[in-house]
C-alpha cells in the first residue's frame, strides 16, 4: 500500500508525541525516519518505530531529555544528549555544527549519550545542502564477523554539488543490519554472502543472520574500516565501544548509546574546489558511473508524487503499536 507523505509524517509524529515526546522532538523523529523511507532506506525508516517505541516504554530512551551543549576548544563541540532518541540528537548536533564550521573552517561535533540516530545521511546531506561538506561516523552494538566484535560502522559523507549534493552512506558491512530486520519483519530470506550463523556458516535466513555475524565488505579490508570508525565514534567521540552496547532487540530497556562524530568542512576555505568538484562528477559521469545520492532525489520525487510504499507485515506491526495508516492518493 502507498501512503501519502503528510499522513504518514502526521501519524508518526503524533505517535511519539504518544510516548512523551515534545512536538519538535516528535516531529524529529518522523523526518529522519521518513526521509529514510523516502530515499529507499526502508531498514532505517518506518521498521525502526517498533525499536525505538519499545526503549521509549521500558525507559531505554528518554522521551524528555535535556541536550546539553559543550565546546572545550574553538572549533570542538560535544553534545550531551541525555538519552535523547537518535534522530532528535542527530538534527540538534547539525544546526549546532553549522554555524561553528563556517565560523571556523573546520569543526567537528562529538555525540555522547543518545541512542541509534538512524540514517547518516540525514546529517550529512542537510550539511551539504547548507553548503559544507559533512562527515559522520558513528559505531554501532556488536554485528560484523569475525567475533562479533565490532558493529557495522557507518561512515557518511555530504559534499555540495550541482545539481545535487553527492551523498555517501555506507556501512562497512556488506549490507546494513537495518536492511536484514527488514527482511526478518517480511519473512523474506537474504542474499547468499551478506551474513553468516553463530556457527559461521552461510546463512539465507535473516533470524539466523541477527543472530550470527554479518559479513564485512572486502573482507580485512572492510573490518579495518570498523576499526577506523571505531576509534573515531567509540574511543575518542562516544565514549562507549561497539562490544559494550546492547543490541537494541534484546534489552530495549538499556538502549545502545553509541558515538557519533559529525565533522564540517567550509569549502570555500578550499578554492577552486566548485570547479574541481564539477569536474569530478562530470569525470563519473562519462566514465559511466553512478553519482552517489542522486538516486535518492529521485526516489524521493517519486514518493512525495505517489506515496510511500509500505508493505502489509509494517501496516500489521504499527497497528499494533497504535499507528493506523490509511493508503490513498498522495
Amino acid at each position: 500500500m502507498r501512503v501519502p507523505y503528510a499522513v504518514l509524517e502526521q501519524a508518526v509524529a503524533a505517535h511519539f508525541r504518544g510516548l512523551g515526546l515534545s512536538e519538535e522532538h516528535a516531529h524529529s523523529m518522523a523526518v529522519v525516519l521518513l526521509e529514510a523511507e523516502l530515499e529507499g532506506n526502508s531498514g532505517h525508516g518506518l521498521s525502526r518505530i517498533p525499536q525505538y517505541t519499545a526503549q521509549l516504554q521500558a525507559g531505554g530512551l528518554n522521551p524528555r531529555p535535556t541536550l546539553r551543549l559543550e565546546q572545550p576548544r574553538p572549533a570542538l563541540q560535544v553534545l550531551k544528549a541525555d538519552g535523547a532518541p537518535g534522530p532528535v540528537a542527530g538534527l540538534y548536533a547539525v544546526e549546532a555544527l553549522l554555524p561553528l564550521a563556517r565560523r571556523q573552517g573546520a569543526a567537528a561535533l562529538a555525540v555522547q549519550g543518545a541512542g541509534h540516530a538512524g540514517a547518516l545521511s540525514a546529517y550529512v546531506g542537510r550539511l551539504a545542502r547548507s553548503g559544507l561538506v559533512g562527515l559522520a561516523f558513528a559505531n554501532t552494538p556488536p554485528a560484523i564477523a569475525p567475533g562479533p566484535v565490532l558493529g557495522t560502522n557507518p561512515i557518511a559523507l555530504g559534499a555540495p554539488a550541482e545539481p545535487y549534493p553527492v551523498v555517501v552512506d555506507t556501512s562497512v558491512s556488506v549490507v546494513a543490519r537495518g536492511k536484514i530486520i527488514a527482511a526478518a519483519k517480511r519473512g523474506e530470506s537474504i542474499p547468499l554472502g551478506w551474513a553468516v550463523d553463530r556457527e559461521g556458516q552461510p546463512t539465507t535466513n535473516p533470524q539466523a543472520a541477527l543472530e550470527g555475524s554479518l559479513v564485512p565488505i572486502g573482507g580485512g579490508k572492510g573490518y579495518a574500516l570498523a576499526v577506523l570508525v571505531e576509534v573515531l565514534a567509540g574511543v575518542l567521540a562516544g565514549g562507549v565501544l561497539s562490544p559494550e552496547l546492547p543490541l537494541p532487540w534484546t534489552s530495549p530497556e538499556a538502549a545502545a548509546k553509541p558515538g557519533l562524530l559529525l565533522v564540517g568542512l567550509e569549502p570555500s576555505v578550499f578554492p577552486g574546489y566548485a570547479a574541481r568538484m564539477t569536474r569530478l562528477v562530470e569525470a563519473l559521469e562519462a566514465a559511466g558511473g553512478r553519482i552517489p545520492g542522486w538516486r535518492r532525489v529521485a526516489s524521493r520525487e517519486k514518493a512525495l508524487r505517489e506515496g510511500v510504499p509500505v508493505g502489509e507485515g509494517l501496516l500489521e506491526e504499527l497497528a499494533r503499536l497504535g499507528l493506523h495508516l490509511k493508503g490513498g492518493k498522495a
